[in-house]
């Protein structure tokens, strides 16, 4: 078994169970929809971050070829970053529905700066794996290039964190969904 298959055999895992804990708790929202007050931010951000494992989990086989780069390092790295979106995934919607109900806008907006904290913290991390694992092919260009794209993205992200303006959420949630969006078709991901 090769470091690619051990690397891509765990990660597969952990996508698989982020996906199971996505579905479960949308399968209970829908079960127990009497209860629940709908709104469609929550729903907007856990399919926001359905497309963005989905995405990830295609860009996979990039590693196939590229056995070099799979180090110790990396692995624990990329399972820390693992975690970061395992806990992400877990906010997005709730797991209990109370027996009083459950309103999902109020739901997001109490948990907007864990969940938005916790998407800051796994694009830093992505970012900083990324930067570190092509440091070596990348010229100083390319660097100040990938860092302005990704600045701009944190920022948004923490306007997020601190800002309760649903007129904020809706318009840079929105704008993440389509930026993902074109970024698949783009590349002919999907």
């Amino acid at each position: 078994m090769s470091k690619y298959d051990i690397v891509i055999t765990f990660i597969t895992i952990i996508y698989g169970l982020m996906l199971t804990d996505l579905f479960l708790s949308f399968h209970k929202l829908i079960r127990e929809r009497e209860k629940v007050k709908w709104h469609w931010l929550p729903l907007f951000a856990a399919w926001y971050l359905f497309l963005i494992i989905l995405k990830n989990w295609w860009d996979l086989y990039a590693f196939q070829n590229n056995d070099d780069s799979m180090n110790i390092y990396f692995f624990i790295a990329y399972g820390h970053l693992l975690l970061l979106l395992f806990l992400l995934v877990s906010t997005a919607l709730p797991d209990v529905i109370e027996e009083k109900g459950v309103e999902l806008k109020q739901y997001y907006f109490k948990n907007h700066r864990y969940f938005w904290g916790l998407m800051t913290s796994v694009v830093v991390l992505a970012s900083l794996i990324n930067f570190f694992k092509r440091i070596d092919t990348l010229g100083q260009v390319e660097i100040y290039k990938s860092i302005l794209p990704i600045s701009l993205f944190i920022t948004l992200l923490l306007v997020l964190t601190m800002s309760k303006k649903y007129w904020v959420h809706s318009l840079l949630l929105v704008l993440f969904i389509i930026a993902t969006i074109i970024e698949i078709i783009s590349k002919g991901k999907l």
